[in-house]
């Protein structure tokens, strides 16, 4: 086993993956999974941890990004005090920038993530949107990142779009960004002729000048990349100094069309995180920069219908976003909009909105923001299991999660301070993990404007002096010490 004082002293995300993750020991079945909490602290998670991500295009609708959306509003506050909101995705090759507002009336409108098929549709964004989004951030206390199109558009426009997105949202902006998964552009649309690194860092250096000509302290973020984590450290040598924020993205599975992309693969597997968020976010740490996970979700190409709309994936959310912070991240943001398979909000101002089950994933993992991470070790038996300890104001809650078809019940031990502490229990449950419905958090579900108020509260079990949690097959839980 690691040695616990050791992996304290060292700041290693490698070793903080190690401790975090599940650890499988040859015992035998007889023996229950155990989760010990140790008292040492591992490191600090933002508030604003939590965050969205949606399609750069919705802005060509400013009545949804608005303050007057009170229902989106209120989803968002439900998922956050405060958060991150990302706005970027594939759609943002297509935008445009008009310094003028068009003079046609806005049609309420909806646009989704990406489905793969990147039709050349132009999206025009003017100060109207940048005016309505500030006053959403406003509303919500959320903050932002924005994306501007590299791909498609010149430094000039993204200069002059920076600058009125500075002057009306500064105080809110995290970071603006200079393409979409600039490791995925293509020549001509030549799906084997990719962009090499040295092409896209010689043009993001272009609109790095013209937007700091235009506006000096604007802060900086990327690369933003799909799939090669070794741009991360690329970019981080090549932009110190210019860049406040390394990101990138991650998708679990993909494309949609692959029969092997399936919701057993996406509650099993975990080769893919090791191989991109663990390598990015050391990466990160090796620059000495902060690293967040800009996009991702379930499914590229907006989802897999039987995958990404079920309660499988709002366990996989949950837990995806514990093992992000677990890491060292400073945050995540799901994609989503409109009605794409994984989108966590579903619906429009027109027809109203519903929180869909990876909603209900963020929504268990909301302890994890502004909280410190502690360490711990699971013994998890050989089952499909993981959790996670956070402590907050002088509580501990603890986050645990079952993806396997076979119930497990988790002996929990604590620091002493906390061991005689009252705890309660949220469970998050459906009727079935390929549910597309039903799916409750403390016996509740989120209403249409966000309102979420938990029924059960049962009690944690005490057996011998131990802390007994039980976890149904296909379930997670958030156990909260008083």
């Amino acid at each position: 086993m690691l040695d616990r004082r050791k992996f304290v002293s060292s700041a290693a995300l490698a070793s903080a993956s190690t401790l975090l993750a599940p650890r499988l020991f040859a015992q035998g079945q007889a023996t229950p999974p155990s989760f010990v909490v140790h008292p040492e602290t591992l490191f600090q998670i933002p508030a604003d941890f939590t965050g969205l991500s949606y399609e750069s295009s919705q802005l060509t609708h400013p009545s949804f990004f608005s303050a007057k959306n009170t229902p989106l509003v209120g989803l968002f506050r439900t998922l956050g005090e405060t958060g991150v909101l990302r706005i970027g995705g594939n759609l943002s090759e297509f935008t445009t920038w008009s310094n003028t507002d068009p003079d046609v009336a806005d049609d309420g409108g909806v646009e989704g993530p990406d489905p793969g098929i990147r039709d050349a549709h132009r999206f025009i964004i003017s100060p109207r949107s940048i005016e309505n989004l500030n006053q959403f951030l406003l509303a919500t206390n959320w903050k932002l990142i924005y994306g501007l199109n590299l791909a498609g558009g010149t430094a000039e426009a993204a200069a002059d779009e920076a600058a009125c997105v500075m002057r009306i949202c500064g105080p809110r902006v995290v970071a603006l960004q200079f393409g979409n998964e600039p490791d995925l552009f293509k020549h001509n649309g030549d799906p084997k002729d990719h962009w090499t690194y040295a092409e896209f860092i010689a043009r993001w250096n272009d609109f790095q000048k013209a937007v700091h000509a235009k506006v000096p302290n604007a802060p900086l973020a990327g690369p933003d990349t799909s799939f090669k984590p070794e741009w991360v450290g690329n970019f981080a040598a090549d932009t110190k100094g210019r860049t406040c924020l390394l990101t990138a993205h991650y998708y679990a599975e993909g494309p949609p069309t692959n029969p092997d992309m399936t919701l057993d693969r996406l509650l099993t597997d975990k080769t893919k995180f090791d191989a991109n968020i663990q390598k990015a976010a050391a990466l990160a740490q090796k620059a000495g920069m902060p690293y967040r996970m800009s996009e991702g979700n379930s499914c590229y190409n907006a989802g897999k219908k039987g995958v990404s709309d079920t309660f499988g994936s709002a366990l996989w959310a949950g837990d995806f976003s514990a093992k992000v912070a677990a890491v060292g991240a400073t945050g995540i943001n799901l994609h989503g909009g409109g009605n794409g398979f994984y989108t966590p909000i579903a619906g429009s101002p027109k027809d109203g909105f519903v929180a869909r089950p990876d909603f209900y994933g963020m929504l268990i993992a909301r302890p994890l923001q502004g909280a410190k991470m502690l360490a711990a070790d699971l013994d998890a038996q050989g089952q499909n299991l993981t959790a996670y300890a956070v402590e907050q104001h002088g509580k501990v809650t603890v986050l645990a999660f079952n993806k396997s078809d076979r119930p497990a019940t988790i002996e929990i031990a604590l620091p002493a301070t906390y061991t005689g502490r009252d705890a309660h229990i949220l469970r998050l449950t459906a009727p079935s993990v390929e549910a597309t419905g039903g799916v409750t958090l403390g016996g509740a579900a989120v209403d249409k404007d966000g309102k979420w108020t938990p029924k059960s509260k049962e009690t944690i079990a005490r057996q011998n002096g131990k802390l007994l949690l039980p976890l149904p097959a296909y379930s997670a839980a958030s156990v909260h010490f008083a």
